[in-house]
């Protein structure tokens, strides 16, 4: 199927096919031969989603060297540091974002990544491809342990953490996402996240190409346009956030399930979605939501299995991942009960690259997540909140993500967050900050009775803040720091 589109660049309105892919590919791997990189030897790409930056991640995975992505809009403060980090041998910028500049004094030169045409008037990068055989099939000189990917991501964190990734790793993230959605070679697929984020590049890079589906990708999330999008491309799965969900929930578009039959579900990431959201998205739209959830260092760890989704859980294990749910004294809880995930298993990324060029391996053991779940009869498991989010209120501990549940039941009420604060007797206590519905004339007082007809008292939010809106990071996850940091802000200047 050399002709069939892999990739449609929405921005750009152009295709890239798998046979277009395959003699880029070829070409790639004979440009860094040519610079005597092989396996091991890293190419910087700072890039936004395009045609180009997807023929030169794959290719360079392919021809079996190292490829680091960083989110440019997202750590546009740490790029120079990232690049001092990776030592690079190669850097490709996109031309027009201003990055030359921070790759001063690396002792690498920058290449513009440049613009790629088949027939030939390619500029930058890929004007030097048009001198090798795109029709010469290469070897990788990799082996399955090499390194094949760093990516940067902030996560929960306030600065970005180089995740180092082998190819073996890659492969089974690859192959075991495209078995958890049930892609087929039928399949179209719409993603608007950045690629330099490992969910996107296992969601909708690798997976579809594992099944000889296609993509059809954006640079950026668009209200307006994204079931333009869907229709126009006959789109079979979107991927998608919470956040982008609960913006067509706050400001309602014009379309229903009815009219996008082909679209068998939305899958949604980075962040669980609040059960109550879930059921009125999938009540106001009349379209499925599935659930996935993953990290850096141990890769896509659970997802609803096709469109066979449970509400308020991040789905089952996927085939390759070793899941373990263990209580402080490291073990297994039973089923039904809370304890830190563990993962382990071939998908879990090799460990960490600092600042100063170090790498440190993850143990043995499994990475340790910090998420508290539990795993139901059917085997589905649901995250009920983070370790270091967990508040401790007179030596009980007490979820926030329970609190958050029930506040978002309240119809008044458009999304909320339990948060600890200190307390002199009790060393912590429950707040919440709400945002109210437009039109709704909340108060505190109802606010705090609604909670306590689900919520025991030590869980119940003793003081109730209205905001705006909540603080996220930049992959929309809701950041309780902040809220915490505001609370104290605020209680001091009092």
């Amino acid at each position: 199927m050399p002709d069939k589109v892999f990739v449609h660049a929405i921005d750009q309105a152009r295709d890239l096919t798998y046979g277009q892919l395959w003699r880029l590919g070829n070409r790639i791997a004979q440009a860094l031969a040519a610079r005597g990189i092989g396996a091991n030897d890293r190419v910087l790409m700072l890039s936004e989603n395009s045609i180009e930056f997807v023929a030169v991640f794959l290719g360079v995975v392919r021809a079996g060297a190292t490829i680091a992505t960083a989110n440019v809009e997202m750590n546009r403060a740490h790029l120079a540091e990232i690049v001092r980090a990776v030592a690079p041998r190669l850097i490709l910028c996109q031309e027009g974002l201003g990055l030359e500049e921070l790759c001063a004094g690396t002792g690498v030169e920058p290449l513009a990544l440049g613009e790629w045409r088949e027939a030939g008037g390619s500029t930058g990068f890929f004007a030097e491809l048009e001198r090798f055989d795109a029709e010469a099939d290469i070897e990788p000189v990799c082996r399955p342990n090499d390194f094949a990917v760093i990516f940067y991501t902030s996560g929960t964190e306030a600065k970005p953490k180089g995740v180092l990734q082998t190819h073996w790793a890659v492969w089974h993230n690859f192959d075991a996402v495209a078995d958890a959605v049930e892609l087929d070679e039928d399949d179209r697929v719409l993603d608007c996240r950045s690629y330099t984020w490992l969910s996107a590049q296992n969601m909708s890079l690798g997976a579809p190409l594992f099944r000889g589906a296609t993509v059809c990708m954006a640079k950026h999330f668009s209200r307006s346009r994204y079931f333009d999008w869907v229709k126009a491309y006959r789109i079979t799965m979107g991927v998608s956030v919470p956040t982008i969900l609960n913006m067509f929930l706050n400001e309602p578009v014009p379309v229903h399930g009815r009219d996008v039959t082909h679209l068998r579900f939305l899958m949604t990431s980075s962040a669980p979605m609040l059960p109550e959201q879930w059921r009125r998205f999938e009540d106001t739209y009349g379209i499925l939501v599935c659930q996935s959830a993953g990290c850096s260092e141990g890769g896509l760890m659970c997802s609803h299995r096709g469109t066979r989704r449970r509400i308020g859980t991040i789905g089952e294990p996927l085939k390759y991942q070793e899941i373990r749910l263990l209580d402080p004294k490291g073990n297994e809880v039973p089923r039904g009960e809370a304890g830190e995930m563990v993962v382990s298993g071939p998908m879990r990324s090799w460990g960490y690259l600092h600042w100063d060029g170090r790498m440190e391996k993850l143990p043995d053991s499994g990475h340790r997540t910090g998420d508290l779940a539990a795993m139901d009869e059917h085997g589905h498991i649901r995250i009920v909140g983070r370790l270091k989010d967990q508040i401790i209120r007179g030596g009980v501990n007490v979820s926030p993500v329970e609190v958050d549940n029930v506040l978002a039941e309240h119809p008044d009420i458009e999304e909320a967050a339990a948060v600890g604060v200190p307390h002199q007797i009790y060393g912590e206590e429950v707040v919440a900050y709400v945002v109210p519905r437009d039109g709704a004339r909340l108060t505190a007082d109802s606010v705090r009775a609604h909670c306590a007809v689900k919520l025991a008292f030590f869980k119940q939010p003793k003081e109730v803040f209205f905001t705006d809106s909540l603080p996220r990071n930049e992959r929309g996850k809701l950041d309780r720091k902040s809220l915490a940091a505001r609370w104290k802000r605020d209680h001091n200047a009092a």
